[in-house]
């Protein structure tokens, strides 16, 4: 059994979470374009660009579908948070822009 400290500190962990995702305006992210907003992230701590196929195959998005994965990078580019660049005549992601 989870002891009752652990849950409550995964309670107030997810409710802060939450809280900071709608603070971004990013309340009506999915789960699966949130977990690939993360992953995105810390691709780009790693390199300056990534490959739709480098966030396909990042930890965070185990538990969906091929197809959900490459969906969902399409979902996050409309939203215009992912924009493409050309590296080597390949098409490659970074964040967009952050207006402050």
């Amino acid at each position: 059994m989870v002891e009752s400290t652990l849950l409550s500190a995964m309670a107030r962990l997810r409710i802060a979470l939450r809280t900071l995702e709608a603070d971004l305006g990013m309340g009506d992210l999915s789960p699966a374009e949130l977990d690939a907003l993360a992953a995105t992230v810390q691709l780009l701590e790693e390199k300056e660009h990534f490959k739709a196929a480098d966030l396909a195959n990042h930890p965070l998005l185990d538990q969906i579908s091929r197809a959900s994965k490459y969906r969902v990078i399409q979902s996050l580019e409309t939203r215009g948070l992912l924009t493409t660049v050309q590296h080597n005549g390949r098409k490659r992601y970074v964040l967009s822009a952050v207006q402050a």
